[in-house]
């Protein structure tokens, strides 16, 4: 995919992780996607129960800690054996057809925190700011407890990745779903 610059364009001091993700749907809305966009989630899950639950929710995702790696559906299911195990990061990537949004929240609103990302949009050209079309340096990224770099981050936050340079580009993408750039660009993708 290349470098990216994440900008935030939404920050949701709260905990409602449903309108956060659809603040992210919105700004996808204003792309195209393309034959390889996927939505991927990654969670951190910090107690037993939590994994239980994920596993119930992405029983096909992939699970890893303590050093080893599992498909859901193969997770040990006694909690001695899980807790050995923890932190565990779940990985989930699924076509943006799926429904992995609808199930997203329930793992998200119990997890040390988590990402939501779509990657491989395509961003249409603006040409009156003498932007051309974006095929390579592209995406929106929702972060819940965390920033774009994966580092400890009050609320959730909403990004959109765009080439480095492109800071217009960030605030028009913003500004089509009634949002400007909140702060300056992060180290994308």
């Amino acid at each position: 995919m290349g470098e990216t610059r994440a900008y935030p364009v939404y920050r949701s001091e709260g905990g409602d992780v449903a309108a956060v993700i659809a603040v992210a749907v919105s700004l996808v809305g204003c792309g195209e996607l393309r034959e390889k966009t996927s939505v991927n989630l990654n969670a951190e899950l910090l107690r037993v129960e939590d994994v239980v639950r994920a596993r119930e929710v992405f029983p096909q995702g992939w699970f890893w800690g303590g050093g080893e790696h599992f498909r859901g559906v193969d997770l040990p299911d006694d909690p001695g054996v899980l807790v050995r195990l923890l932190p565990m990061m779940l990985s989930v990537v699924e076509p943006v057809e799926g429904d992995l949004l609808d199930r997203a929240p329930e793992v998200l609103r119990r997890a040390g925190w988590g990402q939501i990302a779509w990657m491989a949009l395509s961003w249409p050209a603006v040409p009156e700011l003498g932007l051309g079309p974006e095929h390579a340096r592209t995406g929106v990224q929702a972060c819940f407890g965390t920033d774009a770099n994966h580092e400890p981050a009050p609320g959730h936050t909403v990004y959109v990745h765009v080439r480095p340079g492109e800071d217009e580009r960030a605030q028009h993408l913003a500004q089509q779903i009634g949002h400007d750039v909140m702060g300056p660009g992060e180290h994308g993708w």
